[in-house]
């Protein structure tokens, strides 16, 4: 196997794709499966400079009937294409950020600053933003092998690392409530966050590997005591997955 790092505009990639030389390989590649919120973020991200990871695609040359042809198999980035090409062909509207707020959950920050975009199809956008989103540049990897089996075996290997969970992703949100409960439930990794006694001691906060445990179950209290302090003897809020989130946001 040989690899080469390379970067493609978006037009570009894009255009191998409307021609079906940048194709998917059905037989060990899931189908479409990103939400569309999570392809507004993507776009939002593009148009906002921020780095999107690496795409792997496999460079497949062959030669059919003495000609010879060259083409393109998405090995990892399938949904970043998908989505990439979903909004040049005016598929979706983007997020307004705080039109949207209910759905985006940007962080304040990210609202308070201009978003020309806001709201706005591909075909909606100024010349310049057209431009600098078709001309934006991405970091490509692009797969020479002989054997289309390690092409398979270096997807696995891709999809083999460990996603953040709930309360990891919660530890990266900006804002002092995420301080807090890292200064209260304990991050040992790092020195500043040893935790409560509470969680250090009582309940062995200081192990590595919780993964967030005690910093969810730190929210949850901190969840709890400040909706009964505000609402009264009888304000009690749920502290589900999805009440945490909405709690940080």
């Amino acid at each position: 196997m040989k690899m080469e790092p390379a970067t493609y505009k978006i037009k570009d990639l894009l255009e191998l794709r409307r021609n079906r030389m940048l194709t998917v390989n059905a037989e060990y590649q899931r189908g479409p499966v990103w939400k569309p919120a999570q392809k507004k973020r993507l776009i939002d991200s593009v148009l906002r400079g921020y780095p999107i990871p690496l795409i792997y695609l496999n460079h497949i040359k062959t030669e059919v009937a003495g000609h010879r042809r060259e083409d393109f198999e998405v090995i990892d980035g399938q949904q970043r294409i998908n989505s990439l090409y979903e909004f040049l062909e005016g598929s979706f509207p983007l997020f307004d950020p705080i039109k949207d707020e209910r759905e985006a959950r940007f962080p304040r920050f990210i609202k308070q600053q201009q978003c020309p975009w806001a709201g706005k199809d591909f075909e909606s956008l100024s010349a310049g933003l057209k431009s600098a989103f078709l001309e934006r540049e991405l970091p490509i990897v692009k797969i020479t092998t002989t054997n289309s089996n390690e092409a398979r075996d270096l997807f696995i290997r891709l999809q083999a690392g460990m996603p953040l969970n709930s309360q990891e992703k919660r530890d990266a949100w900006p804002g002092d409530f995420t301080e807090f409960v890292l200064r209260v439930g304990g991050k040992p990794q790092i020195a500043r966050y040893p935790g409560h006694p509470f969680f250090r001691t009582l309940i062995g906060g200081g192990r590595v590997n919780g993964r967030g445990k005690h910093r969810q179950l730190a929210a949850q209290m901190i969840m709890l005591f400040l909706t009964h302090r505000d609402s009264g003897a009888e304000g009690f809020c749920d502290i589900n997955a999805g009440a945490i989130d909405d709690f940080y946001y």
